[in-house]
């Protein structure tokens, strides 16, 4: 389907807003529909079409709650795109289409769409289009395809009311809509909403369902204690659950939301949680006071916590701004302020913080937490990201951070992918002239951060020919740096220009 949202052809805002208006009145409606419901599964569909799905029994745990009530199944209902009878102008999609629009009350609707194999909307039922969410409408347009008969859509299935003439073919897989079994390739045809919609499903655990008879052998469905619409599980760590008798291990962690299923768990550490009583460790430990759920947690340093008793016996939990730790207020022990240390500061980066006393390889923040002044940024992918460092040659330093090292020598290193200390000797790595404590750094320009110290001796390396004492500098074709050459018979060379001779061999030698 192809949709214009701008020029030539936007769709219109009217449009837009009566969509949502429309959308939001049936949701109201169906949500009062089934809050009047009767408790339980509801029986027979009244005028369905048959099938697995015409009637429903109660299936698996119903994990009903106080007074909740569990809506009746509706009667499957169908909107068929063939009502709409869309007109296309044949030819594919190869150009831009021109918009159709109805009169629709209250704002006008406009559709732009494109059918692949019929070409552009040119036409539909204005009426029926009206009374329907204008996505509903651009999803039928941009791939209906009409059907009487199974065999008029192939590997699919034709999906039609006893009431119509012509059905929608559907692809007849999981997900797709039905009205009864028969719709579907594998599996049964499910009751998805209050609005009468249903939907293939295979079977299998994770599924939806309305009965146990929709799921494969070994599986129950679980209901929500409000809804029809359960899941079928075989009570295996990640299964759904409405109560712990659903589960093999028998912890069933309920869901935050009262209407939803929860999840079969085994209690082991990092399993989702909401009390200490679904942990084997007894303790449920969870990021912020108030979470929702946590993850069941040994209490030891670095865990996640909200509280103390969510941490082992000696240790206390420091909550920082996105969440708490467990710590015993050791060096390299999480922290959210200097209090949670027992020596030294906690030196916080962005929104993580640990102990420091300064010393080499702590954590630190900044310069000034370092006894030696150099804090630089780890690589170690775990715990502080910045450790104090003693800046001698050699050691890694920041980018282009000259605060770093001892002899404020911070230069790009000679695969380009890091910083190290230099002692700036003839040789040694340099970022700028400065750097070298005799010579020059050899760059090739203003944007080049990453040279050698050279005197401009033969044979030193060099960048131009203004870094030699000869004024030639060879640089190999392909290659940024190169060597200060007498340009004598024999000398490395990139060009004629670099032999007295005024020629380069094929190999790279003044002749």
């Amino acid at each position: 389907m192809r949709l214009s949202s701008g020029s030539p052809f936007p769709l219109s805002f009217p449009a837009l807003a009566l969509s949502v208006a429309f959308s939001l009145a049936l949701g109201a409606s169906c949500s009062e529909d089934g809050g009047d419901g009767p408790a339980g599964v509801g029986g027979g569909n009244p005028g369905g079409s048959g099938g697995g799905t015409a009637t429903a029994g109660s299936a698996g745990t119903s994990g009903a709650a106080g007074a909740a009530q569990r809506p009746p199944l509706p009667a499957p209902r169908f909107e068929s795109c063939a009502a709409l009878a869309p007109s296309y102008a044949g030819g594919g999609c190869n150009s831009v289409c021109t918009s159709m629009r109805c009169q629709c009350e209250p704002f006008p609707a406009t559709y732009v769409a494109c059918h692949p194999e019929q070409g552009c909307l040119t036409g539909m039922d204005c009426a029926v289009a009206c009374e329907r969410d204008l996505g509903d409408v651009l999803g039928c347009v941009d791939s209906f395809r009409a059907c009487t008969t199974d065999q008029d859509c192939g590997e699919g299935r034709c999906v039609r009311d006893g009431s119509s003439a012509e059905g929608d073919c559907s692809s007849a897989t999981a997900g797709a809509r039905c009205l009864e079994d028969a719709d579907c390739l594998q599996g049964s045809c499910v009751g998805a909403g209050n609005d009468g919609r249903y939907t293939c499903q295979s079977g299998e655990s994770g599924s939806s369902c309305n009965t146990t008879s929709q799921c494969n052998e070994g599986l129950t469905c679980i209901l929500p204690a409000t809804s029809f619409v359960g899941a079928c599980s075989d009570g295996a760590v990640g299964s759904a659950c409405s109560s712990p008798g659903d589960c093999s291990g028998n912890i069933c962690v309920p869901s935050s939301d009262a209407g939803s299923l929860g999840v079969c768990s085994d209690g082991a550490l990092d399993s989702i949680c909401q009390s200490g009583a679904e942990c084997t460790s007894g303790i449920c430990g969870s990021s912020y006071a108030g979470a929702s759920s946590g993850v069941c947690s040994d209490g030891s340093s670095g865990s996640q916590c909200s509280a103390p008793e969510q941490c082992a016996s000696g240790l206390r939990c420091a909550i920082g701004v996105v969440g708490g730790k467990c710590s015993n207020g050791a060096v390299g022990e999480p922290c959210a302020e200097d209090g949670d240390c027992n020596e030294g500061v906690c030196a916080v980066v962005s929104t993580s913080g640990y102990c420091t006393q300064g010393g080499l390889d702590q954590p630190c923040a900044e310069n000034e937490q370092c006894t030696l002044g150099h804090c630089v940024r780890s690589n170690a992918g775990e715990g502080n990201d910045q450790l104090c460092t003693s800046g001698a040659v050699g050691v890694a330093c920041d980018s282009n951070d000259d605060s770093d090292c001892e002899a404020d020598r911070c230069a790009r290193d000679a695969a380009g992918a890091g910083w190290t200390c230099s002692s700036g000797a003839q040789g040694e790595r340099c970022s700028k002239p400065e750097h070298c404590v005799n010579g020059t750094c050899a760059l090739s320009g203003p944007g080049d951060d990453g040279g050698w110290c050279t005197d401009g001796a033969e044979g030193s390396v060099c960048a131009d020919d203004s870094q030699c004492d000869s004024g030639r500098c060879a640089i190999r074709s392909g290659y940024e740096d190169g060597s200060c050459t007498s340009g004598a018979t024999g000398q490395p060379c990139g060009g004629a220009e670099d032999c007295t001779s005024g020629v380069c061999t094929a190999n790279d030698t003044c002749e």
